[in-house]
């Protein structure tokens, strides 16, 4: 029997109580070694029953390798019984040129999401959280994480330290994750805490980028901004950045950085730019944004930053750490020369992106 390479999908410690419903179309593949159609049937079914899994929030833990397809199978079918709603379809694809047998799944999960909070005082910090007030949020989970009352139970000093992570206000997630597994080695909580400490060792999207502009990059088009009128243009970087999240879900962040100019003599402020960075919750590359109306945020929106007459083309900018959605934007800078000579000129940007809830 072959050998197969598997992602062990393990349940998060989550109760079901709090479900929603979705709807999901999944593209189940074999691997490319026949094994007569029955076999490679059953492997591309076995494949789109694991996306179905991890659509519905499971979580894709470490890769095994197992001998017997067999045992791959049994798991599979058992997670997704808990997952799958009856009614679903398997379209036959059948055999493609690569060689894979291929399936679609189409139908209705069950979303696993987390159960309500049932402490009151919780309830409240996560009314709070919810309304951005982080600083009362953070003063009543450290009330009760580190309170010597003994009329506060383990199970509410527990559930605050858990959310003052999940909520994203500890300073050093992998620091504060080792002193919940310290405190609460048995807690339901540990292995999605543990995952999540270990996702965010890295950010999510780092750019560090430079450019080399010459003057005759200027575009002749028009701009106008209050009082101020602009008659050329140059795109520095136009970018649709996608982020993958702790739970899988695609994030979109377009990025808009434009210089302006203009070539009057008289204007007082002949040069100025403009950086945009705009947060959708959903992978507007695949038409996310065209399918459906979709929330946005503006994680940076500098209007127009202005260069009066006689000032240097030079410039450089540093920003400050922005929270948006379950991430954080950090080290952001712009540094450059405006292109208005002869010869190259340098710019460039810099931005770091992290997660830091979820």
């Amino acid at each position: 029997m072959k050998k197969i390479i598997f992602i062990m999908l393990i349940a998060l410690n989550i109760p079901v109580s709090a479900q929603s419903i979705i709807e999901i179309t999944v593209k189940g593949i074999s691997d490319s070694k026949k094994d007569g159609a029955q076999q490679d049937r059953l492997e591309a079914i076995t494949d789109a029953k694991r996306q179905a899994c991890e659509k519905a929030g499971l979580r894709l833990e470490s890769k095994t390798t197992v001998e017997n397809f067999k045992a791959v199978f049994d798991y599979v079918e058992t997670q997704s019984q808990g997952i799958l709603l009856p009614g679903f379809q398997i379209i036959e694809v059948g055999y493609v040129e690569d060689g894979t047998y291929q399936v679609v799944l189409s139908g209705k999960i069950k979303k696993i999401e987390e159960d309500n909070i049932s402490s009151k005082e919780l309830r409240y910090a996560k009314s709070l959280n919810d309304r951005g007030n982080a600083r009362e949020c953070i003063d009543i989970l450290q009330k009760y994480m580190d309170s010597k009352d003994e009329s506060v139970s383990e199970e509410l000093k527990e559930q605050s330290l858990y959310y003052l992570i999940k909520w994203g206000y500890a300073q050093n997630i992998t620091e504060l994750y080792e002193k919940f597994a310290a405190y609460y080695p048995q807690s339901k909580y540990l292995n999605t805490l543990k995952s999540f400490s270990e996702f965010t060792a890295k950010p999510l999207y780092e750019l560090d980028k430079k450019y080399t502009l010459k003057k005759s990059k200027w575009d002749n088009k028009k701009y106008v901004h209050e009082d101020m009128a602009f008659d050329k243009q140059i795109h520095v970087e136009q970018d649709t950045i996608l982020l993958k999240d702790f739970k899988n879900n695609l994030h979109s962040i377009v990025v808009d950085y434009t210089y302006f100019l203009n070539t009057d003599e008289n204007a007082k402020n002949p040069r100025a730019q403009r950086m945009i960075l705009t947060y959708y919750p959903a992978d507007i590359k695949k038409g996310g944004k065209k399918n459906q109306p979709l929330p946005e945020s503006k994680i940076i929106e500098d209007e127009l930053r202005t260069y009066a007459k006689g000032s240097s083309n030079d410039f450089q900018f540093y920003g400050s750490e922005k929270w948006f959605g379950y991430f954080k934007l950090s080290n952001y800078s712009l540094k450059g020369t405006f292109p208005t000579g002869t010869g190259e000129y340098e710019q460039s940007v810099r931005f770091t992106i992290s997660q830091r809830s979820f």
